[in-house]
């Protein structure tokens, strides 16, 4: 009995000195889950020959994705089609699995699985009825774009109220509101444009704004940006509306509190109005052009992958997507959704 004690005794120590010598971190877990090695292969197809205007999807296998005014849903082997009568700009899967819609002409709607309830100038006070960004944070509230050059702003809805947030009643320097993002923290992040040079972008989170840049002005103008599940924030500044030949759309990474360029001049054209997505990686994917051909570019934090020629057929990429389990959804105008499983 006595040499059964002093042994458990010595294991006991022994496993006290591992862990101290060699600790087990649950976040280096988490990052270790996903493979570090970027994919290409396309694993599976969806709504082939269909435009595709926005993708959502959940971490309860819900996915939703718009094409036109047809409105898809599938869930294993449930699916589900609907056709709204309105443009669909964008859509968010809120916590309790309802669906909240941008649509274009119908302004803000919400399908709860039955009915569709729609939000607009005349029963809410909106400034438009075309809604283009919306996002729902974890706790169920809604934010969405209701804008115009020097009308409207950045919406937001509790389930009981609407407030609208604008250059006269908010930090905001314009009222259109370019793109919306929601952050792992829950932390909202806006760009707003309207007039070039203008372009900033805004992180909103317990209430308090904060401008990310030069109050004035940060950019000459912004399509869209993301944030990584870790808060980095990656953009492109986009100068398509510029005549001039001497600036060219720039990659851009928030480092320190201090935007940083990231080198591509050995990439593919970084298209007008390119789109931008980050996975649970924290890997940033980029959308560009070869020849007719469209290609993802992958920042990885140190270096770019790109995709090889032809991986997709010639057409445009209209939606970047990424999923809880880190497969990448690349919508396109004229051949579907493809998946990219990482």
């Amino acid at each position: 009995m006595l040499l059964l004690t002093r042994d458990i005794r010595l294991k006991a120590i022994i496993l006290m000195i591992v862990a101290i010598l060699f600790p087990v971190s649950c976040s280096d877990d988490e990052e270790s889950s996903f493979l570090p090695d970027v994919s290409f292969d396309i694993s599976y197809r969806l709504l082939e020959g269909k435009y595709i205007s926005c993708i959502d999807t959940d971490n309860k296998g819900n996915i939703w994705i718009a094409s036109g005014k047809e409105l898809y849903f599938k869930n294993g082997g449930n699916q589900k089609t609907f056709d709204l009568g309105f443009g669909i700009v964008d859509i968010a899967i809120s916590p309790d699995e309802s669906l909240w819609i941008g649509s274009d002409g119908g302004g803000l709607g919400h399908f709860n699985g039955r009915d569709f309830t729609w939000y607009n100038k005349e029963n809410a006070g909106l400034p438009r009825d075309y809604v283009r960004n919306v996002e729902v944070t974890s706790d169920g509230n809604v934010w969405f774009s209701s804008c115009a050059y020097q009308i409207g702003g950045l919406g937001f809805y509790d389930g009981v109220r609407f407030e609208f947030f604008t250059p006269e009643n908010s930090p905001l320097n314009q009222s259109i509101i370019q793109d919306i993002e929601i952050g792992s923290d829950d932390a909202v992040y806006i760009a707003t444009a309207g007039t070039v040079w203008k372009t900033n972008i805004y992180r909103i989170s317990d209430k308090k704004w904060e401008c990310l840049g030069d109050e004035e002005g940060t950019f000459y103008w912004i399509y869209s940006f993301s944030v990584s599940p870790s808060g980095e924030i990656y953009l492109v500044e986009d100068f398509s509306l510029s005549s001039s030949s001497y600036n060219s759309n720039k990659v851009f990474e928030l480092e320190d509190r201090e935007w940083k360029v990231i080198e591509t001049n050995f990439l593919t054209r970084i298209s007008p109005f390119s789109g931008i997505e980050t996975d649970q990686r924290g890997y940033c994917w980029l959308t560009g052009y070869n020849k007719e051909s469209p290609v993802l570019n992958v920042y990885n934090g140190k270096s770019w992958q790109i995709s090889p020629e032809g991986f997709l057929p010639e057409d445009h990429i209209t939606v970047l997507e990424a999923d809880n389990e880190n497969n990448i959804w690349v919508g396109t105008y004229s051949n579907g959704v493809f998946i990219l499983n990482q």
